[in-house]
């Protein structure tokens, strides 16, 4: 699903894009990582803008008279392509409100779930994720986590995770060799060059042309 229209909207006059302008040129870093947190922000604003209107629909129906809200329950939430953000999730006198924007107990975006499961499939481990997950999204995700993501998986592909491997498997091996050739005499190429640069004949591996 695609909004009409976007549901973040950034506004800046000329003074504050001078102002931006000049933050780059003296240290493109820091300034790209202030406009990072920046978006971040926006972000979290418009995610709690609609939190609370998921909330007024939800105390609108007929089986919530007398229900009212009862504060907020924050947590940090990690979204896929942007990093950490926080969260207030609304909260009913009656403990009924249940989000199906961003479910109870969910931290991660299902998406970021689905290509940790991918990532570990193709042979990345655990642990090693979870080491750059910090790096990369500002929070670190434990190996425990990244281990569970692979219950997105379909299947099939948790079946071919618990294959046995002591049946045969047929697999298509590919190879490649780079190999240095000189000029020798008469015109000739020869395939003649070792590790050390030296040039050495290998009858098996000569091959001739004449230029």
């Amino acid at each position: 699903m695609r909004f009409k229209k976007s549901m973040v909207k950034v506004e800046l006059s000329v003074p504050e894009l001078r102002q931006a302008l000049e933050s780059f040129t003296q240290n493109r870093l820091k300034a790209m990582d202030s406009l990072v947190q920046d978006v971040r922000g926006s972000v979290s604003t418009v995610l709690n803008q609609v939190l609370n209107a998921e909330m007024t629909v939800f105390l609108g129906q007929p089986d919530q008279s007398g229900n009212k809200r009862n504060g907020y329950s924050e947590r940090d939430y990690v979204v896929k392509g942007l990093g950490v953000i926080r969260i207030r999730v609304p909260v009913d006198r009656r403990r009924q409100f249940e989000s199906q924007i961003v479910p109870k107990h969910e931290r991660i975006d299902p998406r970021l779930v689905e290509d940790m499961a991918a990532l570990h499939l193709a042979g990345l481990s655990t642990r090693t994720m979870s080491i750059m997950s910090e790096r990369l999204l500002g929070v670190k995700i434990s190996h425990e986590k990244v281990s569970s993501s692979l219950l997105t998986l379909g299947q099939e592909a948790l079946q071919w995770l618990k294959r046995p491997l002591n049946r045969k498997y047929w697999a298509l091996i590919i190879d490649g060799r780079k190999t240095t050739w000189e000029r020798g005499e008469g015109g000739r190429f020869d395939c003649a060059r070792n590790r050390q640069g030296q040039s050495q004949k290998r009858a098996g591996n000569r091959a001739w042309y004449k230029g």
